[in-house]
């Protein structure tokens, strides 16, 4: 699941949410103020907002996901806020749905290495697999806006590990680790919530939430097994029955 604001800046305009695969928005009914709040503070937008009312009647054009979200001072976040369930709703006048105008702006970004060792670089480039013996096996880690980061295990499942290991190089996956199987990683946790469908040819090809908002730990980051590793060891042990034959071979 993710969140937008629909307008230009990012910090103000229709409120929407990324929901099985799909943009839609959110309605205005009984929504609380402290909802305008942590929508702002979630996107970086500053640390306040005010919910805009429409005067202008008109039929909502696309999904509409959610309705009646009523944030309280004790949710810290907008996905923990109570409301009706996540399912296709049923106004349909574009004064229901939800416009928000925060306080702040999303600062300037200072631009930031591309790539780990150049200006351009293949989807290879931009994973790497920790604390393994080959590289095929290991912690998960991605470069993203210019330091190298984990991934969450939260919905970490074979299918993110096929995506991983391609991506690796190391061909299929033979398990998907979680818990920190490699031990804990360091610095941001760039990839939450993966959801890839096993075909995609990068992680970041693959549905995720941005990660590095505090909804996760280094304890819960994400590995592989893939089976180059496997197959590199597979060889290692021919290689040293075979060579175990031949001298036996020799012997008196």
């Amino acid at each position: 699941m993710a969140l937008r604001l629909e307008n230009s800046d990012g910090c103000s305009g229709r409120l929407k949410v990324f929901y099985n695969g799909t943009w839609g928005s959110v309605g205005s009914n009984s929504m609380t103020p402290h909802t305008a709040k942590l929508v702002c503070k979630e996107l970086g937008c500053g640390d306040g907002g005010t919910r805009e009312i429409s005067i202008f009647y008109g039929r909502v054009n696309g999904t509409a996901w959610l309705d009646h979200v009523q944030c309280g001072e004790s949710n810290s976040s907008f996905w923990q806020c109570p409301s009706d369930p996540w399912e296709l709703q049923s106004y349909d006048d574009v004064r229901d749905e939800t416009n928000i105008t925060c306080n702040g702006r999303k600062p300037e970004r200072t631009p930031v290495a591309a790539c780990p060792n150049s200006t351009s670089c293949t989807d290879r480039e931009k994973i790497r697999a920790v604390g393994g013996k080959d590289g095929c096996s290991g912690r998960v880690e991605v470069w993203h806006r210019g330091s190298w980061g984990t991934v969450c295990d939260d919905s970490w499942d074979m299918q993110d590990a096929e995506v991983a290991c391609r991506q690796l190089g190391c061909g299929p996956a033979v398990s998907a680790l979680a818990e920190a199987a490699f031990g804990e990683g360091t610095g941001p946790i760039w990839l939450e919530q993966v959801e890839c469908r096993g075909t995609e040819p990068s992680l970041q090809a693959c549905w995720a939430r941005t990660g590095d908002g505090s909804a996760c730990r280094h304890k819960e980051d994400a590995a592989v097994n893939c089976l180059g590793e496997w197959l590199g060891l597979l060889r290692l042990y021919s290689r040293s029955r075979a060579l175990a034959e031949l001298w036996a071979a020799f012997q008196p």
